[in-house]
């Protein structure tokens, strides 16, 4: 069965696909050191593998396949390949782990025989991201003058990122603003025909609220965890999470303080809640939102160093403007449309 994409799908994929500028690190990320595959000071583009850690928390495509099959991607390799014969029971374990799509097992087995399933995955991951990317980006471009003083309201990127206290080529700024773009999207575009602008503004303000000052946002979402588990401290959180392995509270403890929240400890974190997703997704942002911050510090250029909490606070307002000139931009459309209607009648 010949599954992988036709010529038309991969010309979709890659109009979709956005390509990232070069960009230039002036220091080692620190949580994130080999995500972009970049060395501080020689521009480069970056690895596409950084977006299947922010799905993942895998640092590869392939790293993704593996997590997902677990202890049976040797077996999904032996069936792609065709190495040996497939027990029944295994074929169907393989399918329990794609979450019953027996589909997607025959398109993933069928990519890896030809010897693409790699290239597809990054290249679909592209494709996605480079799709809310453009979504957001286009809705947030309008203008709208004040009634008033006839200024602009929605902010002009340039202008707002010369008024931080960091020095930033623009390349690195529209990366950080093109991250900030994807969480406010994944966030956002669920909610898109349910709520009121209220309730957007609310959502967007709780997601912002991980970059609040005084925590590492790994600690603030550590703080959400223990609140649904309605757990006095980390201790008591790594206990009734059921966390295993040797002294799991120290590890939260250093996770609060800002080593690497892995998505291992998010998925066990959240797995005895009775709703589990919410929170798991909000780790995995979370997570993204580190890497913004984490970026933002090592692309600084200025005299005095950047520093973690006030790239944090920088980002959190980031987060906010942004969210304002989505709404701004609306506005300025119905204004337009209502202008529009008054003028034909």
């Amino acid at each position: 069965m010949e599954t992988h994409a036709p010529g038309a799908a991969r010309t979709l994929q890659s109009v979709l696909s956005q390509p990232f500028e070069p960009l230039t690190l002036r220091r080692t990320m620190k949580l994130f050191p080999t995500a972009l595959a970049l060395t501080p000071g020689t521009p480069g583009a970056p690895s596409d593998d950084f977006l299947a850690n922010f799905l993942s928390g895998r640092r590869t495509h392939l790293a993704m396949v593996r997590k997902g099959f677990g202890k049976d991607f040797k077996n999904f390799q032996n069936y792609a390949l065709k190495l040996v014969e497939t027990t029944p029971a295994v074929r169907q374990r393989l399918i329990q782990a794609l979450e019953g799509d027996e589909q997607l097992l025959e398109i993933l087995a069928d990519s890896m025989r030809v010897g693409v399933l790699v290239s597809q995955l990054a290249q679909l991951t592209r494709a996605g991201e480079g799709t809310l990317y453009q979504l957001m980006r286009t809705f947030s471009s309008g203008s709208l003058k004040c009634m008033q003083c006839k200024a602009e309201l929605v902010s002009r990127p340039a202008q707002w990122w010369e008024k931080q206290s960091c020095v930033l080529g623009e390349p690195e700024y529209r990366f950080v603003d093109r991250i900030l773009y994807d969480l406010l999207a994944v966030i956002l575009l669920p909610l898109a025909f349910q709520t009121t602008w209220s309730q957007k503004e609310q959502a967007v303000s709780h997601f912002a609220s991980l970059c609040d000052p005084g925590m590492h946002p790994f600690k603030h979402w550590l703080d959400l965890v223990r609140g649904a588990y309605r757990a006095k401290d980390l201790t008591a959180l790594a206990t009734r999470a059921g966390l295993a392995g040797p002294s799991p509270d120290s590890h939260l403890q250093r996770c609060s303080r800002g080593e690497m929240l892995t998505a291992e400890t998010i998925g066990e974190l959240t797995a005895r809640l009775p709703q589990p997703k919410l929170l798991r997704d909000l780790g995995m942002q979370t997570r993204a939102l580190a890497f913004a911050i984490d970026f933002l510090v090592a692309a600084d250029s200025s005299s005095d160093s950047l520093g973690w909490e006030a790239a944090q606070a920088i980002v959190k307002a980031r987060i906010l403007q942004l969210s304002s000139d989505l709404r701004l931009s609306f506005a300025a459309g119905v204004r337009l449309t209502t202008a529009s209607d008054e003028a034909r009648a």
